[in-house]
């Protein structure tokens, strides 16, 4: 019963129109200039193409006579490869996380999925919308990834149940309390339904903080995917810069035996203060 009164706010939380008055959130990317870009955006696009077909072999070849800390080392190599196509750059090493451990982390674009599991071998829930994502979708959804309808309450308490399932077998899960993606330059409060998970699980949760840098060294809107920005758009903006940085900061482990909302109201802080951002109240929708 505590579990449905949860999903139930979880799921009837509607996101509210952004302010446009407020500066970070009218920040729109223009596409790098010039035929180089062109050039250099069409290779790297193929490149995505054919590691993405190698996924799908993977998944369909592989992926049933492997056991599963197997799949998540190939999950792992599989998205560092695909940021090096894309022409993100990261430092690679695992995070020494405890086995029983939540992962939070601010949300901008798809690809915070991979730069996420390119460091942190974890189970991922993502919002349904990310089904419908041309091809990563599709190797999302199969490789274990749990769906949240944010509009269902059943599908929010179904989540949430899998994912205290999960931990009290000590595997570590990850999800963006936000909900929604933002452009990076500020973020939305965090909804605390799923971080009950934590709570009945019993589990440390471990806030990241991520920033995308140009080669400028300022934060880079070109991985944003957020307002009327299709995936088409956002991946071939990646593609055009000379290379994009990604800076995934582990902060400090919060202990278990908090409350959802203290876990969300923490986590929120330390991130945001991390990134020195601001966080847009009357904004923010269901945790992802």
């Amino acid at each position: 019963m505590a579990l449905r009164r949860i999903a139930m706010t979880h799921a009837t939380e509607a996101p509210a129109e952004l302010p446009s008055t407020t500066s970070p959130l009218a920040a729109v990317h223009t596409p790098y200039p010039g035929v180089m870009a062109t050039l250099r955006s069409t290779f790297r696009l193929s490149l995505v193409a054919l590691h993405i077909v190698a996924g799908l072999l993977t998944l369909r070849c592989i992926f049933p006579f492997i056991n599963e800390a197997a799949k998540k080392r190939t999950k792992q190599r599989w998205s560092r490869n695909l940021l090096r196509v894309l022409g993100v750059r990261m430092e690679m090493w695992n995070e020494d996380l405890p086995s029983c451990a939540v992962v939070v982390c601010n949300h901008i674009s798809w690809l915070d999925i991979f730069v996420l599991n390119a460091r942190v071998q974890t189970l991922f829930v993502c919002k349904q919308e990310v089904r419908s994502w041309p091809a990563i979708g599709w190797l999302v959804a199969a490789s274990g990834t749990i769906f949240i309808d944010r509009t269902s309450r059943a599908g929010a308490a179904q989540a949430l149940q899998i994912l205290s399932d999960s931990l009290r077998k000590d595997e570590r899960v990850a999800f963006y309390p936000e909900g929604t993606t933002t452009n990076g330059t500020f973020m939305l409060p965090f909804s605390t339904a799923l971080f009950e998970a934590a709570t009945l699980g019993g589990a440390h949760v471990v806030p990241m903080s991520l920033r995308y840098l140009n080669k400028q060294g300022h934060t880079s809107l070109a991985p944003a995917y957020d307002g009327d920005i299709s995936f088409v758009e956002c991946i071939t903006a990646i593609t055009r810069e000379p290379w994009t940085q990604v800076c995934l900061q582990r902060l400090d482990t919060l202990p278990p035996g908090l409350s959802r909302r203290e876990y969300a109201a923490q986590c929120e802080r330390m991130i945001a203060d991390n990134l020195q951002l601001q966080v847009v109240r009357g904004a923010g929708g269901a945790a992802a």
